[in-house]
């Protein structure tokens, strides 16, 4: 895939993502200035709850149904759609039976003294079969090639989740029941992309009702999604143990600084994830050959490096501006130094986050869970080494460390199965790229002005959009770009 083709899609999914990222900090932001920061802790544990049961419940179907279904041939496609909605169902309503059973003992653990919450934990849980299906919506519109429509839907969900799930969380608040609401807004801002993304499916994605589910794609889907599984499982309980160490060692009030610094971190950046996820994913599973495939993870990590770089900096020389606009309240002060680390720690998935789709795609099942095995144990016993000496701080700069250690480990694994390292164009960038933010960061100082951060970010904005052009206008005159 030219370099060209790499950006085009990164930056339509990008346009998404950034409209879906403002309407999370829209509520986030109103979630911080009714409820505060215990509001925000609990939002980011209740999510987290659902993510991880959702994964379990759903048994990977949202990445293996996209690779079993995109590298397919034309004539198989129909029996292997069939096979990823017949076991999508059951799946969701796996997922509402384990919600059901685990969420009170599960409740009983993370809040401990604080019981109460134990009722919210369930409420928002009833969002799980909702997650379920969306994933399964989404493979196949992943897989069909559907990006535009995917991002359609993905825009309109997250407005749509605002739109109802506010008034909600303000009805509640006035009647003197916050956290109740903000579980209620959780569940509603759920089911509205599993309702959109059906919608969307079964109109660009329809299915003969004749074609019966193919048995062995069936089996397929069980063998690689219970691997893929895994695997976002083993990372979405490393970030939950992050955060009962926090909440249990320092208090729910930490853990909403702890998740405003690491929202902000993760979110801006979000997009270039989100096109790894939608386009680069399928394509690197349908690569003819291994070759191809570890080109289009170079490119992939240039081209994430490009489009994310000057948000990082941003983030890093005026995260005291992003975390008082977002919040809008002093008592989020102590999220603004976790940012740097945090942002750091971004930058380091920059890298990796290609490898790790490209060794889910092409890697087999063994191989995938090792791997992660080792990064996530690696992220879950950072937080717990490093949050007693050093407090909140420790648990950025355990996130931080996680990011190194999983990119180290992630070169290290594509050396191991392709016998090459990253290219040295690849290198560069990465290189040159830490170099740039290194320098924007240590040229404004925390004692500097909250806007002098302006500067070094917009010649970094000046200098990535000079290659973007630059690219498209140069790879336009050697191939044509098709749509």
């Amino acid at each position: 895939m030219a370099f060209a083709r790499i950006l085009r899609s990164s930056a339509l999914m990008g346009g998404a993502s950034v409209l879906v990222l403002l309407a999370g900090f829209f509520r986030t932001k109103a979630i911080a200035l009714m409820v505060g920061p215990e509001g925000v802790g609990l939002a980011g544990t209740l999510v987290n709850f659902n993510t991880i049961f959702a994964l379990a419940a759903g048994w990977g179907i949202g990445t293996a149904g996209v690779r079993l279904v995109a590298a397919a041939a034309p004539a198989e496609r129909p029996a292997k759609t069939a096979a990823v909605r017949w076991l999508g169902r059951r799946l969701s309503w796996l997922g509402l039976l384990a919600m059901a059973v685990v969420f009170w003992p599960v409740g009983l653990w993370t809040f401990r003294s604080e019981e109460s919450h134990i009722l919210e934990l369930g409420l928002a849980g009833l969002a799980v079969p909702f997650l379920v299906a969306a994933g399964m919506w989404g493979a196949l519109l992943q897989a069909g090639g559907h990006l535009r429509v995917l991002a359609t839907t993905q825009v309109l969900s997250a407005f749509a989740g605002i739109v109802l799930g506010l008034p909600l969380i303000y009805v509640c608040h006035q009647a003197g029941h916050s956290l109740f609401g903000v579980a209620l807004g959780i569940l509603v801002a759920t089911a509205s992309p599993s309702l959109l993304s059906w919608w969307a499916a079964r109109r660009h994605c329809p299915v003969d009702p004749a074609v019966v589910a193919d048995p062995v794609a069936v089996k397929e889907l069980l063998h690689l999604g219970g691997a893929l599984m895994v695997v976002g499982l083993l990372f979405q309980l490393s970030q939950y143990v992050a955060r009962m160490v926090v909440l249990q060692e320092l208090g729910l009030v930490a853990a909403g600084h702890y998740q405003a610094a690491l929202a902000i971190a993760s979110s801006l950046p979000g997009f270039v994830f989100a096109a790894m996820a939608t386009d680069f994913f399928p394509r690197v599973a349908a690569a003819p050959d291994e070759q191809e495939a570890r080109q289009l993870v170079e490119k992939q990590i240039q081209a994430g490096l490009l489009l994310a770089l000057p948000f990082l900096a941003a983030l890093l020389t005026m995260g005291r501006v992003c975390i008082h606009w977002l919040y809008a309240s002093a008592n989020f002060g102590p999220a603004i130094p976790l940012l740097p680390w945090m942002v750091w720690g971004v930058f380091l998935r920059l890298v990796s986050w290609p490898l790790g789709f490209w060794l889910q795609a092409r890697g087999s099942s063994r191989l995938v869970l090792g791997a992660e095995l080792i990064s996530n144990l690696i992220l879950a016993l950072l937080p717990l080494a490093l949050v007693g000496p050093f407090g909140l701080r420790g648990a950025a700069i355990a996130f931080a460390a996680g990011g190194c250690a999983y990119a180290v480990l992630m070169v290290l694994v594509m050396r191991y199965r392709t016998g090459h390292w990253l290219g040295g164009q690849t290198i560069a960038w990465a290189v040159g790229s830490a170099a740039a933010l290194g320098l924007a960061q240590y040229a404004v100082p925390p004692s500097a002005g909250d806007f002098t951060g302006l500067l070094p970010t917009g010649l970094i904005a000046a200098v990535s959009a000079w290659i973007f052009f630059d690219v498209m206008r140069r790879e336009a005159r050697e191939t044509p770009i098709r749509p």
